[in-house]
């Protein structure tokens, strides 16, 4: 599944994501069920140095305290460089993703990067309100349907769909969050079109589409 990924075969982001599997193996040996790429590399539109690198991990079994450290040790920047602008790495329990569900509901959320600051998120109540927390379930309908599976099953058979007017209410909310925190910006205009194609079309297009861009 590899190959579908927005780059090169031979380029430094297989390599890192290679050696993110590996790390997410030797960490999890007993919990791991999969591990999906989303955002850019799988839907298309990834730039090099200005894009993410948006990674989700399954587990079948809660993670304790010093396992979630040991992800963090292991996956941070300073541990495993990333080769473009950073890693987004979220992971959920196998049970919490297996049903559409529109709040936050993950383990451990870890971003870092060369122009990304770290952040680990331990429990989805220690993240900030102001922030957001629709990202997570728009994230994995995104992944249920694009996500390239570099381990596991595919993401279809692992992450549940959210009822339409489920997703309709999560759009609507990142819709009203990108009006307050960034009215008139392109981004936010784009995420808008995305939203909108996703209701009227069934389908998760990459943000650079000519669709959304135009």
């Amino acid at each position: 599944m590899a190959e579908q990924l927005d780059v090169p075969a031979d380029s430094a982001v297989h390599r890192y994501l290679d050696a993110l599997v590996d790390r997410a193996r030797t960490t999890l040996p007993d919990n791991l069920v999969g591990v999906y790429v989303t955002g850019s590399l799988a839907t298309g539109g990834y730039l090099q140095d200005l894009s993410d690198i948006d990674v989700m991990l399954v587990v079948d079994a809660s993670l304790d305290h010093a396992t979630k450290a040991a992800v963090i040790d292991r996956l941070r920047n300073s541990a495993l460089p990333c080769p473009t602008r950073g890693l987004e790495l979220v992971i959920y329990r196998r049970e919490v993703v297996a049903i559409g569900r529109t709040d936050p509901a993950f383990e451990l959320e870890l971003n870092d990067g060369p122009r990304m600051a770290f952040r680990s998120t331990s429990t989805p109540s220690d993240r900030p309100p102001e922030d957001g927390t629709f990202w997570y379930a728009l994230d994995r309908d995104i992944v249920r349907q694009r996500g390239i599976a570099l381990l596991g099953p595919p993401s279809a058979d692992v992450f549940g769909a959210l009822s339409e007017p489920e997703l309709a209410a999560v759009i609507d909310e990142a819709d009203r969050w990108h009006t307050e925190h960034a009215p008139g910006t392109e981004n936010a205009a784009r995420n808008a079109r995305r939203g909108r194609i996703r209701i009227e079309t069934g389908k998760w297009l990459s943000k650079r589409s000519p669709q959304v861009s135009d």
